[in-house]
């Protein structure tokens, strides 16, 4: 198939400085934001006339995977997963009545995805809440749905590759018996989580291609993406 500009669809989230942030929780050894500067000018003394520039970020920044050794000591890290693991079939579940901060329960995913999903399929939860990202403020994280322990447990029984989210993942169900309970659990049973998505809504299939293929990063729980739907 000849591709055209139309058969893909961008689904990653910009990454700006001026725009985009991460919270600096307690246990971190320094903070460490989405920055990027010039180290080298097209004029530079004895230079080859070339620009370059340099990034500091974490590797969680922006649209990204999560391999399971981000919530798992000892667990799967990005260069031990098999590449064909971030392409193939994908199928949206349209949440976007979850926003407001609502819960995402078992029976919500049962009837929006019940007879559509397929084992090994990479599950994309829509709420558009990304779609108008303000740099991660509390709001934008208090206003995000999150998923309650029984969905969790039907992505899992299912027999879901990836789970992404347009919305902040971070959100726990109340009374979840600890933090992240549900990337942390999706997490133990080998699924892989790719957060900060952004532009489901142009998705019209009910079933695409996604495309999101981390960095040949050796030792790492983690890896930017450039994630796309093709259509």
């Amino acid at each position: 198939m000849q591709l055209q500009d139309q058969n893909i669809i961008d689904l990653s989230l910009e990454l700006d400085a001026k725009n985009f942030a991460m919270r600096t929780p307690a246990g971190f050894k320094k903070d460490m934001q989405f920055e990027m500067e010039v180290i080298k000018e097209h004029d530079a003394a004895g230079g080859a006339g070339q620009i370059v520039r340099g990034v500091h970020m974490r590797l969680h920044a922006g649209s990204h995977v999560d391999a399971p050794e981000h919530n798992v000591r000892g667990g799967t890290q990005i260069h031990q997963l098999p590449l064909t693991l971030f392409i193939g079939d994908a199928i949206v579940a349209d949440l976007r009545d979850k926003v407001p901060g609502k819960a995402i329960t078992e029976r919500d995913l049962a009837s929006r995805l019940d007879n559509r999903i397929r084992k090994g399929d990479r599950v994309l939860l829509r709420t558009d809440h990304n779609n108008a990202y303000d740099g991660g403020s509390e709001t934008w994280m208090k206003n995000s749905p999150y998923l309650t322990i029984g969905a969790t447990r039907w992505l899992i029984d299912k027999g879901a590759v990836i789970v992404g989210y347009d919305f902040y993942h971070g959100n726990d169900e109340p009374g979840a018996p600890r933090v992240f309970h549900n990337s942390r659990t999706l997490s133990e049973h080998g699924i892989v989580t790719m957060p900060y998505l952004k532009n489901l809504d142009r998705i019209s299939k009910d079933r695409f291609t996604l495309i999101g293929f981390p960095l040949n990063l050796i030792g790492a729980e983690a890896s930017p993406i450039r994630a796309v739907a093709l259509i």
